[in-house]
């Protein structure tokens, strides 16, 4: 008990990490989900590339997501820090080159490529930088710092719009780009906690730190975690080999760079994430559930309130839908962190339960015409996202531990932003789908499994023979 009370007292100390995490959650994942604000402004002042700017509205979102496998590894590689700050002095710099653009080619270079792999940077070193000072109270703080995501999505769209009213979209632009320059300072906060040196059981040192021991990373006896995949048959004979004799022997030298080479290659895969698709069932099983709830915002939040005005809801009304799914997403976050923490629920039931209550206000909305149950619907979903979301980085982090789990969560982002750009095409594929049906039962009816009944071009005489028949 007085251990679970210190650890608390401990974790509370690192307040600072998470108002920088919900900070930068706020600026990089609330930015990127509320850019489309800028879609009308975008199409007319550039009305020849509609295909380009529509594209360009939800390509910020999904580079960030894209991006977060390699920015999981380079936390690995050099610490959050430095992966943070990076993150912040690009995003910043390509929303302001961005405000400056005369070309539509402008703006993508710029807001994907710059700003949004910035933005994904920043938004894995908060996942990363919370898993290494938060155990006892992981999911709370989870919580805590994607509320940041939440009060972007509800504050960003009206600040958005009030800065393109008084000043133009590239002036709101050049605004909100000295607005993220505020991520620097959030990242500067963001360091690693310090590694110490203690002694193991076998008597040596070991520096342990933000992903645990260098014993525990290298595997047994020092050695790469996947050591047993380049050992080679002659290793005993290689240790007996001086160095002079190595140098001179072209075999072993080239028996050497392999070695090196494909233990550098394992490292890397180890260390976004990839390998986790050969060495943890588990985690291959839990991707299955992100890419098919992926969807539930991916449909939702860029098609509710063309939808509401569609069923003949007023604008105004329609308007708040976005900001009623933000509220309950930000009530839900600060919730079930602490039912998970408490172990009042565990977080696959509360996952599972959430995706439900979810699905089943997605089949509402395509049934109602009416404003009051579309509201309660947007806080249906808003109260599922905000249960669901945390609790994806709670699993991953149980599914894979902390010492993968920087690549483990970026491979789930990746996952995810496959699910939002796959909701764009479901009614394509269910078309396709349909037309791949229909092709298949003619082929098995005419061809394979011949039947009369299954209808094909006939001939006039074959039209008299079936009235015949009917007679």
């Amino acid at each position: 008990m007085l251990s679970q009370m210190s650890s608390s007292e401990s974790e509370a100390r690192h307040w600072p990490i998470l108002l920088a995490g919900f900070v930068v959650n706020c600026l990089t994942y609330g930015a990127a989900s509320a850019i489309g604000v800028f879609y009308i402004e975008w199409f007319a002042e550039f009305p020849e590339s509609a295909a380009l700017i529509g594209w360009l509205s939800s390509s910020l979102l999904t580079m960030l997501l894209c991006v977060s496998p390699l920015a999981g590894a380079l936390t690995r590689y050099f610490g959050v820090r430095p992966v943070a700050m990076a993150g912040a002095l690009l995003s910043f710099p390509g929303i302001l080159i961005a405000s400056f653009a005369t070309d539509v080619y402008v703006l993508i270079i710029t807001l994907p490529f710059m700003a949004g792999i910035g933005f994904g940077m920043s938004y894995t070193g908060v996942m990363v930088i919370i898993s290494e000072y938060f155990h006892q109270h992981f999911a709370l703080a989870v919580g805590i710092a994607t509320t940041g995501t939440g009060v972007g999505t509800v504050v960003l769209p009206i600040f958005f719009g009030y800065l393109i009213d008084r000043y133009g979209w590239r002036g709101a632009l050049l605004v909100f780009s000295a607005v993220q320059a505020n991520a620097c300072l959030c990242a500067a906060i963001m360091r690693s906690p310090p590694r110490k040196t203690k002694t193991g059981e076998d008597g040596k040192k070991e520096v342990t730190g933000n992903y645990g021991s260098i014993g525990e990373r290298r595997g047994i006896q020092g050695g790469s975690p996947y050591s047993h995949l380049v050992e080679d048959k002659d290793e005993d004979d290689d240790k007996i080999v001086s160095s002079s004799q190595v140098n001179s022997d072209p075999c072993s030298e080239a028996k050497t760079a392999k070695r090196i080479i494909t233990e550098r290659l394992m490292t890397l895969l180890d260390r976004t994430g990839i390998s986790l698709f050969w060495t943890n069932r588990v985690f291959v099983t839990f991707l299955i559930i992100s890419i098919t709830d992926a969807p539930i915002y991916g449909i939702t939040l860029p098609y509710l309130t063309a939808l509401a005005e569609s069923v003949g809801v007023p604008e105004l009304q329609a308007t708040t839908l976005i900001s009623i799914i933000g509220v309950s997403y930000i009530i839900a976050c600060l919730i079930s962190g602490q039912l998970v923490d408490a172990r009042v629920a565990g977080p696959a039931c509360m996952f599972g339960s959430a995706v439900a209550l979810a699905s089943g206000a997605l089949v509402l909305f395509a049934a109602t015409a009416s404003y009051p149950v579309f509201a309660v619907c947007a806080s249906t979903i808003g109260l599922a996202a905000g249960v669901y979301i945390p609790m994806t980085s709670v699993m991953v982090r149980r599914i894979v531990g902390q010492e993968r789990y920087p690549g483990g969560i970026g491979v789930v982002m990746v996952i995810v932003a496959t699910g939002n750009m796959a909701s764009a095409f479901i009614g394509a594929v269910v078309s396709g789908l349909c037309a791949a049906t229909v092709l298949g039962l003619h082929l098995l009816w005419t061809r394979l499994v011949p039947d009369d009944r299954w209808p094909t071009i006939t001939t006039r005489s074959s039209n008299t023979e079936a009235r015949n028949k009917g007679k």
